[in-house]
């Protein structure tokens, strides 16, 4: 039990809403699953502990934030496609802003997530996944057409700044402090492409020596941008919320130092190691950054390592476990 501290990160006062009690999430040492590596410190942030379970809360309050400021709001309507977590984020933030909420998601999505975002009293549009982005049925363009129609505020998660900028001003800052600026490489797995361009810059503008190492399934574009190599071929995972068939727009190569790319099953392997032996119950995406570290490790003998886990096992436990 020596592992064990009873005292508290959290904040004791009382939220007028859910919503004020996203972030300050912890960040935890993984002591075992690294353990060989001695001069290694790997460090995660546990998202999952957002009030909706994810990492994306933070990027729809900060967007809702901004709509509201800016009279965006009006219809009482909000749309929004997801791979299953901001849409679960959004459902949650609608409900507490009494708005409609209508949320388009791939039907490779778990059934946990689906069931999250319905829970919250938003309706769900499942849409066929092994099509191009800009092809009329899929996820992101029944979003677009569906808010045009119903003249509703689209977040736009893939294409707006304000998803990089949420995590600039609110989840670095968070890190930088747990980790008192001492951090040599930042591993982030890369889905819209927010989370890594916002602390990315963030983290570098601050020390340009960190290393910011993107992670990605086998097959997806953001290796191709960043490393300036041939795509390895067609886009195809069963790893929920990281990797594109094509770049988004929100994605900022600039700050990126290297992207690797993880297979499917090292992915899950490493996800359900983690949860053995850290006794963390994470994600896919999870377990492809502890995959990117391990393979990092292979050449970097030292360094102090943060990386983010951004949800729960909890939403694939059908689907992954």
């Amino acid at each position: 039990m020596s592992d064990v501290a009873f005292t508290s990160t959290r904040s004791h006062k009382i939220c007028a809403s859910v919503m004020e009690a996203i972030g300050h999430t912890p960040a935890v040492r993984l002591s075992r699953l690294f353990a060989e590596h001695t001069q290694v410190e790997v460090i995660a942030k546990l998202e999952y502990m957002n009030p909706s379970g994810s990492i994306k809360d933070r990027m729809v309050r900060y967007i809702l934030k901004h709509a509201q400021d800016n009279q965006l709001l009006e219809s009482g309507r909000v749309i929004e496609s997801s791979s299953g977590n901001t849409g679960a984020a959004l459902a949650m933030a609608c409900a507490v802003n009494q708005l409609a909420c209508e949320i388009t998601v791939p039907d490779t999505t778990s059934i946990e997530k689906i069931k999250r975002i319905n829970t919250y009293g938003a309706r769900v549009h499942s849409c066929q996944s092994n099509i191009p982005a800009n092809h009329p049925e899929s996820y992101y363009s029944v979003a677009r057409e569906l808010a045009e129609k119903m003249d509703a505020f689209h977040l736009d998660q893939y294409r707006s700044e304000l998803n990089r900028n949420a995590h600039y001003s609110d989840t670095a800052p968070e890190i930088w402090d747990q980790m008192d600026g001492n951090i040599d490489y930042f591993v982030c797995g890369i889905g819209s492409g927010g989370t890594i361009s916002g602390i990315g810059k963030y983290l570098k503008e601050r020390n340009p020596k960190i290393k910011i190492i993107g992670v990605e399934p086998s097959g997806s574009n953001y290796r191709s941008i960043v490393n300036k190599v041939a795509s390895d071929g067609d886009f195809c995972t069963i790893i929920e919320g990281i990797g594109k068939q094509k770049a988004t727009e929100c994605f900022d190569p600039s700050v990126i130092d290297d992207v690797l790319q993880v297979d499917d099953a090292t992915s899950l392997e490493f996800c359900r190691r983690i949860s053995r032996e850290e006794g963390i119950l994470v994600g896919g995406s999870s377990g492809s950054v502890a995959a990117g570290i391990a393979a990092l490790l292979k050449k970097t003998k030292n360094g102090r390592f943060i990386t983010i886990f951004p949800d729960s096992g909890a939403f694939y436990l059908s689907k992954y476990f």
